[in-house]
């Protein structure tokens, strides 16, 4: 007999939720040598029996159940979104009746039947859902799918989403397990339910109301799940990430250092796992004549790349110290060498070899002219008339254990500006980003310069505003792949 198979789209939607309780599914993907999952290709059924049994064995049913639930989101139901209207004139003319009870349960068996073949690929035929009508108001559910015969949280949380979301504003119902029918296969399980409801007297709550106070108090049991089973430690750790959190936004330019610089400033950062490894820095504002800028992305994400952040910003703190003098090609360098020294990453058998791409700029406003520099970070400079420059930097990176070569050494280039041209800084988690229609196309350099151009008479904060939420939409429901900076502002 074949073994079960499944749709890198069900996958994706498996790891997507259960994301919720931590890195599952990138966990089981990992093991399978899995790094990006292709939606349309076909894998083998077990990757997700595994990352659903590893959420159940780490949180129980609770976890399966909030799977399957939110599992909604992810799955159209047509037939029943079709019936809806005529289920609504049945009730406002004759009030919870048979009649719409089973206009309603035929639509979800339809759809129900429908996804769970959908999700398979296998030469298996019993793969679906079968609901019968045996008395009054009282169904029996028959779900044949590839889930674990223990699993029968996750079909559950399945039906409770749809019969919450869609009528549980004019019927109360009860869904009982039978779990003495459930029987299993090496392809299948089949679980069993009864489902008997009740009309409603009061139906001054809708549906939609009902859905987000269930949903609501799901979250809560699973929270509380979540922190009972690891005895507090995830408490306690999730503290420590905070604090981490708070002192590293601690290290970005305070607002002594913007004011008085800019005729408008605005910044975007947004750490992949609550701390991460991009940085913007400004010099200090004590010192006198041209001032310095610099954005850094560093390799990792999360603790690693938090703690190499800081390194770098201590190193420009090192750097320009004293004075600005330095100009932007020459302090790439000298950061080169410092997170290479720091990192002993300039011994032989180092164990280590990280780095960053980062640029540098020397901004002098009497002049109106940028000193600039950068190691794979460009910058993109508007004018009045929405004309997009995009100033290139180096091909280098910086810091790792390989010396940066001559003919890939960071370069000046001196950029002469009027006083209505815009400025922005991104790093390529903004750029690389999944997303759009399909999912599988980088967000990219062309969409971020027609926001800029689309907006190049607003303030920083209006652009930089543009930038989020043109960046959200293209994101979608498709997971973070990076840290992601930007900086934007006038002069």
């Amino acid at each position: 007999m074949k073994e079960i198979t499944t749709l890198g789209r069900a996958i994706k939607s498996t790891v997507m939720v259960m994301g919720e309780l931590g890195p599952i599914g990138e966990e089981v993907l990992a093991a399978h040598n899995i790094k990006e999952i292709d939606l349309d290709a076909i894998y083998p059924g077990r990757i997700r029996q595994q990352i659903q049994e590893a959420g159940y064995q780490r949180f129980g049913s609770l976890a399966l159940f909030n799977f399957g639930f939110s599992m909604g989101d992810y799955f159209s139901y047509p037939t029943v979104d079709s019936v809806m209207p005529a289920y609504h004139e049945e009730i406002k003319k004759s009030g919870p009746s048979e009649k719409s009870l089973d206009l309603f349960m035929r639509a979800l068996q339809s759809d129900l039947d429908h996804n769970t073949k959908l999700g398979h690929k296998h030469e298996q035929q019993e793969y679906g859902v079968e609901i019968l009508a045996i008395g009054v108001g009282i169904y029996e559910i028959n779900f044949c799918a590839s889930f674990l015969p223990h699993h029968e949280s996750l079909p559950e949380g399945v039906m409770h989403r749809k019969l919450v979301e869609h009528i549980s504003a004019d019927w109360g119902y009860k869904l009982n397990f039978l779990s003495d029918k459930t029987s299993f296969s090496a392809v299948h399980s089949v679980h069993h339910w009864n489902l008997t409801f009740t009309p409603k007297e009061d139906r001054s709550i809708s549906s939609r109301e009902l859905l987000i106070t269930f949903r609501l108090q799901l979250k809560e049991k699973l929270l509380k799940k979540v922190l009972e089973v690891t005895n507090h430690s995830l408490a306690l750790v999730m503290s420590s990430v905070k604090y981490a959190s708070r002192l590293q936004r601690g290290q970005l330019p305070r607002q002594m250092r913007i004011d008085g610089r800019f005729a408008s400033f605005a910044s975007i950062w947004e750490p992949r796992d609550t701390i991460g490894g991009d940085l913007y820095w400004l010099s200090s504002s004590q010192q006198a004549g041209p001032f310095v800028l610099a954005v850094a992305d560093c390799t990792g994400h999360g603790v690693p790349g938090a703690m190499l952040s800081l390194l770098v910003s201590n190193s420009l703190e090192r750097i320009y110290a004293n004075d600005t003098a330095e100009d932007p090609a020459s302090a790439l360098l000298s950061l080169d060498h410092y997170v290479r020294t720091g990192l002993n990453q300039d011994r032989a058998g180092s164990e280590s070899d990280d780095g960053c791409d980062a640029a540098v700029l020397r901004i002098d406003r009497d002049k109106q002219y940028i000193e600039f520099a950068g190691a794979k970070l460009g910058l993109f400079q508007v004018n009045s008339q929405g004309e997009v420059t995009r100033h290139l930097g180096s091909r280098c990176s910086l810091g790792y254990q390989d010396a940066v070569a001559d003919t890939d050494k960071p370069f000046l280039q001196l950029i002469p500006y009027q006083s209505r041209d815009v400025f922005t800084l991104v790093t390529d988690g903004f750029t690389d980003q999944i997303g759009g229609s399909t999912g599988k196309m980088s967000f990219g350099y062309r969409r971020l310069e027609e926001i800029l151009k689309a907006n190049c008479t607003g303030s920083a904060e209006e652009i930089a505003a543009a930038m989020k939420l043109e960046f959200a939409a293209w994101q979608g429901t498709n997971a973070r792949r990076d840290d992601v900076t930007a900086v934007v502002f006038r002069l």
